[in-house]
């Protein structure tokens, strides 16, 4: 381990013995970060790569120039079918230690297959396509996509967990259950892919310990009866088959007349007051529930509001992410940019294009870190091409008295390449000529600033003095 102050080899000691810098809390840093890249290859190796992630990333917090840890962390997206983000982190990695780092082989191996860098475009083409297809609530194409993916990536951990929701959504449990699994094969760490295969196990469970109605069996009444007396052996028979004779009518006929009597002089009034209070009763149940049925629709009312409203925030987010502007389109744009870069076939002037795209917005507030390093790196590496590139255009325009095409030429050249005195100078030029005073001015001022002793700044000054500074 190295003193970070003076780069000269630590010892034992809280302090640095060649230049006496307190090192102790760096090397609690170290140790600490060292530690997560151990649990992150242990985890790594034995396919925990939600895990593995998880510590790499904690100790590229502690020591972001920890080149293996990067290197490994690169391997285990690439693992999990993210070959943007492990493609990422090989290029910064490589940046840190440009000699002797696997980063570059792994670099190389991408870039040496042309079929695997085109598989990959449409792996991610078609994943954000189908990520897009469930924001706008079209989850039949957006399954259909996602099969597509599978088949060229199956390793893509989100997309086969994506593609389990979708089916869960349809009540497809088995199906789920099985892209799960596939998914556990990948990843043993998956968290969200664990909590999802409980739900359906928990689902598909329930399903089989439902009652099954039986059918029973109705008992056959006997025909008659039979007992012992003594030694004899009596048959009763249950039911009499003999025909009844005409007093047994009139005599039922007699006892019904008696209690219809009975029942309207002894019953009916105790009946209708009976009547009377259930309806009473019945009345005072419908007004509380109509009552309550006017709270419910009111209730109803206002969650209908609530939904709209979040109905409208989602279509915000919606446009945010698939909008000209959008996080999808921002992603597209690098990507495009960092496989033109890749391909040595195309100039600078493709991925230059490409980054252009991409809005300032977005980069200064919303991009990760990771989206930021790979942005940054594109950059510089085509930055003196395209700067030349956009000074020539920009000269030749101004030549010809195009004021507008030269000035945002130049400025693009100033923006790729800050140390351009010449590109500054014939900017503020530019600028005067077209009418702008107030930019030209400031950038006349700039010049000077960066550029004090330089070549130009005495014309710099005389352009100041027509213009009356």
């Amino acid at each position: 381990m190295e003193c970070f102050n003076c780069g000269c080899p630590l010892s034992e000691l809280d302090y640095c013995t060649n230049c006496g810098a307190d090192v102790k809390k760096y090397k609690k840093i170290m140790y600490t970060a060292n530690g997560l890249y151990n649990e992150g290859l242990d985890r790594a190796s034995v396919r925990d790569l939600s895990g593995a992630v998880r510590a790499l990333r904690d100790c590229l917090k502690c020591n972001k120039n920890h080149v293996d840890a990067r290197n490994l962390l690169g391997l285990v997206y690439y693992e999990t079918g993210e070959a943007v983000a492990a493609f990422a982190e090989w290029v910064i990695s490589k940046n840190i230690r440009a000699e002797k780092n696997v980063a570059e082989d792994y670099i190389n191996m991408i870039q040496s297959d042309k079929g695997r860098l085109e598989t990959i475009n449409t792996t991610l083409k078609k994943y954000n396509s189908a990520l897009g297809q469930c924001y706008q609530d079209s989850p039949d194409l957006a399954v259909i996509q996602l099969k597509k993916v599978l088949s060229l990536n199956p390793k893509f951990v989100k997309a086969r967990r994506l593609l389990a929701l979708l089916f869960m959504r349809n009540g497809e449990w088995a199906q789920a259950k099985k892209e799960l699994e596939r998914c556990r094969r990948t990843d043993v760490g998956d968290v969200d892919a664990l909590r999802y295969l409980k739900e359906c196990e928990e689902q598909l469970r329930g399903g089989e310990d439902a009652q099954r109605g039986r059918k029973k069996k109705k008992k056959e009444e006997p025909a008659a009866i039979s007992y012992w007396t003594g030694t004899e052996e009596v048959i009763q028979p249950v039911r009499s088959k003999e025909p009844l004779g005409i007093h047994v009518f009139l005599q039922i006929g007699l006892g019904l007349l008696v209690g219809v009597f009975a029942s309207y002089f002894l019953l009916m009034p105790a009946r209708e007051a009976k009547v009377r209070s259930e309806e009473s009763d019945k009345l005072i149940a419908y007004g509380e529930e109509i009552d309550l049925k006017n709270s419910e629709i009111n209730d109803l009312n206002a969650r209908i509001k609530e939904l709209e409203e979040n109905l409208n925030d989602k279509t915000a987010q919606l446009d945010e992410y698939s909008g000209t502007n959008g996080i999808l389109s921002a992603n597209d744009n690098l990507q495009a940019a960092a496989f033109a870069y890749l391909d040595d076939s195309q100039n600078a002037m493709n991925v230059e294009q490409y980054l252009s795209l991409i809005p300032q917005d977005y980069v200064e507030s919303n991009a990760s870190q990771e989206y930021l390093d790979l942005y940054h790196f594109l950059q510089g590496a085509i930055g003196g091409t395209v700067a030349q590139s956009y000074y020539d255009s920009g000269l030749e325009a101004y030549r010809q008295q195009d004021y507008a095409v030269a000035i945002a030429a130049l400025e693009k050249a100033c923006l790729y390449d800050a140390a351009n005195a010449d590109a500054l100078y014939y900017l503020g030029v530019a600028l005067y000529d077209s009418g702008d005073v107030n930019r030209a001015s400031d950038t006349f001022h700039q010049l000077l600033n960066d550029f004090p002793d330089g070549a130009l700044a005495d014309k710099a000054r005389q352009r100041l003095e027509e213009i009356g500074e």
